[in-house]
This record gives C-alpha cells, sequence and structure tokens, in this order.
C-alpha cells in the first residue's frame, strides 16, 4: 500500500510538472490527483524540490532502461530514443523543464551513465565504426539536439500524425548518419 501511494503521488508530480514546471506545479493538485494527502506527499519526498528530482530520476531511469545504447549504431540509439520519448507521456517535457530552471544536474545517475556512453562511443570511434572527427561528448549532444529538435520549436505538436511522425524519423536517420558514419 505504502508503494501504491508514493506511485500515485510520482505519476501525478509527473503529469503537473510536465505541464507547468517546478515553479508553476502545486503541491495541492499534486495531492488531489494522487489521492494523498500533502501530509504524505512531503513524508515521502520532504518538498516540492525533492519531488521534481525524484520524478526527473525515474524518467530518466525509465528512459535507460527501454532505449538500449548503441555505441556501434548511434542512429538506431537516436531514433529509438526519439521513439520513446515522443511516446512517452512527460518525460521529455520534464527533461526540457529541467533545462529551462536549470536543473539537469538534479538528475543524479545522469552524469555517471553519460560518462560511461562517453568511453563507449570513444571505443566505437577508435574502431572506425563511428566518425572521429567529433568529440565523443560532442557528438552525443548533437545526436540529442537532433532528437530534441521538434520539442523546442515553438509551435503546437497537438495535431502531428503517423505521416509526420514518419517524416520526422527519416530526417533524425539521415541527419544522425551524417554526423556518426565514419568520413
Amino acid at each position: 500500500m505504502k508503494s501504491d501511494t508514493r506511485d500515485r503521488i510520482l505519476g501525478a508530480a509527473r503529469t503537473e510538472f510536465s505541464h507547468h514546471g517546478l515553479a508553476g506545479a502545486r503541491v495541492d493538485r499534486i495531492a488531489v490527483a494522487a489521492k494523498a494527502s500533502k501530509e504524505r506527499l512531503y513524508a515521502y519526498f520532504g518538498d516540492k524540490d525533492k519531488l521534481f528530482e525524484a520524478v526527473l530520476e525515474a524518467g530518466f531511469a525509465r528512459f535507460v532502461d527501454s532505449v538500449p545504447f548503441t555505441p556501434r549504431d548511434l542512429t538506431a540509439y537516436a531514433l529509438a530514443s526519439f521513439s520513446h520519448l515522443s511516446t512517452t507521456d512527460g518525460d521529455l517535457r520534464m527533461l526540457l523543464w529541467a533545462q529551462l530552471q536549470g536543473d539537469g544536474q538534479r538528475i543524479a545517475s545522469a552524469e555517471q551513465t553519460m560518462l560511461d556512453r562517453i568511453q563507449l562511443v570513444e571505443k566505437a570511434q577508435a574502431d572506425g565504426v563511428v566518425d572521429s572527427t567529433w568529440r565523443a561528448d560532442d557528438l552525443l549532444t548533437m545526436i540529442f539536439g537532433v532528437v530534441f529538435s521538434w520539442a523546442t520549436m515553438p509551435h503546437s505538436e497537438t495535431d502531428v500524425d503517423e505521416t509526420e511522425i514518419g517524416r520526422r524519423r527519416r530526417v533524425i536517420g539521415d541527419a544522425v548518419g551524417r554526423l556518426v558514419d565514419p568520413r
């Protein structure tokens, strides 16, 4: 039962934070949506900032668990990342809110994960599988820039159909392929 309440709070907080960011989110709305008391929320998470961090960590863990990192096929990784982030409610918006608010450092596990992935890309570069013109960290940053590109543009995403999603996937595949294919 304890875990159910905690999970409901995390789910409600994910929705609230993804729609309003940390500053605009309201603990009252989270508690009502989670069917939990504010006291229970504070007992589990301490404060709104810590709850935001917990939601970010959970989203990052979900991403890492769902999207296999394929350093020898970074185009496939980019496409899998795009698919996950465009179909997983709230995760992309949470990441964007965290970046806008300067809270990227709040995802404690992200730093070590990135360092590990940089080393794997460097190995793929040394093996001649990935273009070594770029630094590995720059390459991963550019890949995510391509994956996130539509989410950061100032337009409505409410009417994106499967045809458009397919077109975007082709663009991502082509752009990332051009970045990573050895020259």
